[in-house]
């Protein structure tokens, strides 16, 4: 990421940039992410693959600042758009600012408070790239690592304590706009030297149910110990309380390693998603199970540029209403990457 000063900034930003004279710092990062891609269409209907040039993960385009207000306040914002960078359309015409949109306050000695769009603890917290092979991106990572959970909360307010002993604990509300919008969680972390182990809980509408309340919950473990040779990491989430009947559950979990290896980094992950009763009682034909393993290369060019290579095997089952198998499915991918970050 580079600071830009605003005698840099493009003409439709000279707006922007006047009102953030008074920053201490205004940030403009991003990312560009595309790979040529031969992979499976689609598993759940049948084998056949394509070739496509395609993002290994999403354009991302970032506006983040901070103020320093002294006696250990500041202010701090941030904004981040997603984008498809083979097409340069955004990703979701009802949200630009799609990943993220928040404020908030920060203290050295009472934590932080931010309100807006934020990441719900599975996402932002227990199943967060830094637990997974991959860190999320690149075709290898591609699929959920969390259960039926949303990644982003609207309307929330979400508060952090101060690290201590590599210890923080954090509390979300989600203000409802409606049946569907209400939500509360938190999380535990401990961060200190080569071990790191996260744990998140989030209560909120199933989306698949807008009509009536009817809570989910969603339990996540995340973790990585560093060797220096070897760091594995890993992710494990339960939703529960899924369907009107609140019997269903979604189970999703993730094993990896990162090998630095040359001038990049060698990486696997395995990963195992089922569901039961996601429909309803009794009911298999809305579980979609899968088994993905995947290698991977990170080649870095620079701090900022790598090319990302990965091959991926999977295999994909669903179900009839009785359980019996329907589809049975495998395939193979690859993929070779260039991402650009800024």
């Amino acid at each position: 990421m580079k600071r830009l000063k605003t005698a840099f900034l493009p003409a439709s930003a000279v707006l922007l940039a006047t009102s953030a004279l008074a920053q201490s710092s205004l940030t403009l990062s991003g990312r560009v992410d595309l790979g040529l891609l031969h992979a499976p269409t689609d598993l759940a209907k049948g084998t056949d693959s394509s070739n496509q040039v395609a993002e290994s993960s999403n354009g991302r385009l970032n506006l983040s600042g901070r103020e320093d207000l002294g006696s250990g306040l500041s202010a701090f914002f941030m904004m981040e758009a997603r984008f498809n960078a083979d097409t340069g359309a955004i990703t979701d015409q009802a949200a630009f600012f799609k990943d993220k949109s928040w404020v908030g306050l920060a203290s050295k000695d009472w934590g932080e408070v931010k309100m807006g769009r934020l990441h719900s603890p599975q996402y932002g917290i227990g199943t967060a790239g830094r637990y997974e092979a991959f860190i999320g991106d690149s075709y290898a990572s591609m699929g959920t690592r969390g259960a039926r959970s949303a990644n982003q909360w609207n309307n929330s307010v979400y508060y952090t304590t101060p690290t201590v002993g590599g210890f923080h604990a954090g509390v979300i509300k989600r203000f409802g706009e409606g049946v569907s919008a209400n939500g509360v969680g938190g999380h535990l972390v401990y961060a200190d030297g080569p071990l790191s182990l996260a744990y998140s809980y989030q209560k909120e509408q199933d989306t698949t149910i807008p009509t009536i309340f009817s809570a989910i919950k969603t339990h996540t473990l995340g973790g990585f110990y560093d060797f220096g040779v070897v760091k594995f990491v890993g992710t494990y989430a339960r939703s529960s309380g899924v369907n009107t009947a609140h019997t269903g559950s979604e189970v999703v979990w993730t094993a990896g390693a990162r090998v630095p290896l040359g001038p990049g980094e060698f990486r696997t992950s395995y990963r195992v998603m089922d569901d039961t009763n996601r429909k309803a009682t009794g009911d298999a034909s809305g579980d979609q199970d899968s088994r993905r393993f995947s290698v991977g290369y990170a080649w870095y060019l620079s701090k900022l540029t790598s090319i990302n290579l990965s091959l991926v095997r999977e295999r994909q089952k669903r179900y009839s209403a009785s359980g019996a198998t329907t589809v049975d499915n495998a395939g193979n991918g690859a993929e070779a990457a260039l991402r650009v970050m800024f």
